[in-house]
């Protein structure tokens, strides 16, 4: 696999286009905020991230699929002749897959997984995952359980390959029952400034967002986790526009 690059590819979910470094192999979409496999062969292979951002936003338009199809099949070709022809399977690597926890168990070792590993700073969700699976943690229902968390504002992602545990105390139970929350906080923000023309202040955001408006502080942190994505820039001006470079 090519050891420098990065691949183009397509939300399995709500469609939307987006790229990842080659080294990641699992990814999140700041979308609709689905955690999910990078495929080599169904992405296309740029060398470099300028490239890479350019052919999303040209994709991003919504006419242009075609397109993308016709890339990734030329892109095929090119990555298969990197991959290996065998692919050690990875308990063949790392001896027997190890036994799975029960459910009643799963949450606890879940949370002690990412209170040591992605505590302190982020983390790649590669290694949540290979540390789920070393723990008898299905993959599969940590990625549901992360998502949750990601909603509810306990985890955040820094960057759309990457976790971090903000939030101390993580209950299964009571994310879901938070009304807003950052990452929620910031799919309307984004959809408000994709809309504008002119740069907004933080008071013209609360006043363009719905009933039950967040207070400054979340409207801040949400701001801050699209600005660290790159989907937002802040003027000299200290107003907020979406980013069209």
């Amino acid at each position: 696999m090519p050891r420098e690059g990065y691949y183009i590819i397509r939300c399995p979910q709500c469609g939307r286009y987006t790229y990842a470094p080659t080294r990641q192999k699992t990814r999140l979409c700041v979308f609709c905020q689905r955690i999910f496999k990078v495929n080599p062969l169904d992405a296309i292979f740029e060398e470099d991230a300028i490239t890479a951002r350019t052919r999303v936003k040209f994709y991003q338009t919504g006419t242009h699929h075609k397109e993308f199809l016709a890339a990734v099949e030329k892109s095929r070709e090119r990555v298969r002749a990197l991959i290996p022809e065998t692919i050690v399977e990875i308990e063949k690597l790392h001896g027997e897959k190890p036994e799975r926890l029960p459910v009643s168990s799963r949450r606890q070792e879940l949370d002690r997984i990412l209170h040591q590993q992605a505590r302190k700073s982020p983390i790649d969700l590669q290694v949540i995952e290979e540390a789920c699976e070393k723990n008898g943690i299905p993959w599969n229902w940590a990625v549901k359980q992360i998502q949750i968390l990601i909603r509810s504002g306990h985890i955040i992602a820094p960057k759309p390959w990457q976790i971090q545990l903000v939030l101390g105390e993580m209950s299964s139970a009571e994310a879901p029952q938070k009304a807003e929350n950052i990452t929620t906080i910031a799919r309307k923000i984004g959809k408000i400034l994709q809309k504008t023309s002119t740069p907004l202040t933080i008071n013209q955001i609360r006043d363009n967002l719905s009933n039950g408006s967040p207070s400054s502080e979340d409207i801040e942190k949400a701001l801050d986790l699209l600005r660290t994505q790159g989907y937002v820039l802040m003027t000299t001006q200290g107003t907020y526009r979406w980013s069209s470079d």
